[in-house]
């Protein structure tokens, strides 16, 4: 279990420059290789890991990210950013500390902040009224309610119970009841359409489901510049965000800031709830500040991608050492 801790937090790049991690690739090339086995295994030549291998090229991967990213959005990797993305910068640099373990910032109890997502100056509010100008984009979008409540109760009632993925009773901890599926043109083609000029954020766009009878508990998403909007197709259950209730109701919307601490749930003995479940954009964020925001998550997934391709002979011996 250490070794797959380890290989998840190297491939997402929470963890490469850890100490622990370091220690843990050099334990692993200085064990003798007949000391993983039961029996004595065959004369071959065995391959040692080496950590400092590993790690730079890692961060070979790491520092060709952030080159991308500054080529495509300011035109080489070492022009200076515009005014407009002076704050993009600052969360940037917080992105590129590559902290050695995920710090948390606890704001009197209220909010809970990944500092390596922190990005500054943005208003912090639990609960937004979404019948102001800035959430008018809800507006077409509320309008095709009853077709995408249509057509979520016509696909989703056949999905197995597996495929609806519960992010937050992992692990058997609890049964929270909560469950998504991605929206995608291929799973709901007219919920994909309703949302198209959305403001969303390249983090979730989903169907939720909230089963009868069940609650998720009070917790934080650490991530500051998305807010969490629901659209409420079927049932009714409600929110706590910093203390104040946040009903879910049909045919309505809501939007809050999910650092603050938060849960959900639904009273109901036997219907479940149904919602369009969105991280879109602070409102305070400028439309320059998005579009970075989605480059950079875009080059931080080619990343991960070429980590884990990286790394596939370093999982590949440890699954061998482990299963001999």
């Amino acid at each position: 279990s250490l070794g797959l801790r380890v290989v998840q937090r190297l491939v997402t790049g929470r963890m490469h420059r850890n100490r622990s991690m370091r220690a843990f690739l050099a334990f692993l090339a200085a064990v003798p290789a007949r000391s993983l086995h039961s029996t004595p295994p065959p004369r071959r030549r065995t391959s040692r890991l080496h950590a400092t291998e590993w790690q730079a090229a890692l961060d070979d991967i790491d520092g060709d990210a952030w080159r991308d990213l500054r080529r495509e959005l300011y035109g080489a990797p070492d022009a200076a950013a515009p005014s407009t993305l002076a704050r993009f910068e600052t969360y940037c640099e917080n992105r590129r500390k590559s902290l050695e373990e995920e710090v948390l910032e606890d704001l009197d109890g209220r909010r809970l902040l990944e500092c390596q997502q922190n990005y500054p100056d943005l208003e912090a509010k639990p609960i937004w009224d979404v019948t102001t100008e800035a959430w008018r984009w809800l507006d077409p979008i509320l309008a095709q309610t009853e077709k995408m409540r249509d057509e979520v109760r016509r696909r989703a009632t056949a999905f197995r119970e597996s495929k609806w993925v519960d992010t937050y009773g992992r692990d058997g901890a609890y049964d929270s009841g909560w469950g998504m599926v991605d929206i995608t043109p291929q799973a709901f083609p007219a919920v994909a359409r309703a949302l198209r000029g959305a403001p969303l954020a390249p983090r979730r766009r989903c169907i939720a489901r909230q089963r009868a009878d069940r609650s998720i508990h009070a917790h934080s998403d650490r991530v500051p510049w998305a807010l969490t909007c629901h659209i409420t197709l079927e049932g009714r259950g409600h929110m706590v965000v910093d203390g104040a209730r946040l009903d879910w109701t049909p045919g309505g919307a809501t939007v809050c800031d999910t650092t603050f601490f938060h849960s959900a749930h639904n009273e109901h003995p036997t219907e479940d709830v149904y919602l369009v479940h969105l991280d879109v954009f602070h409102p305070g964020l400028s439309a320059d500040e998005r579009h970075a925001l989605e480059v950079l998550s875009r080059h931080l997934a080619a990343a991960r991608r070429r980590r884990a391709a990286a790394l596939s002979p370093f999982v590949a011996g440890l699954e061998s050492a482990f299963s001999a």
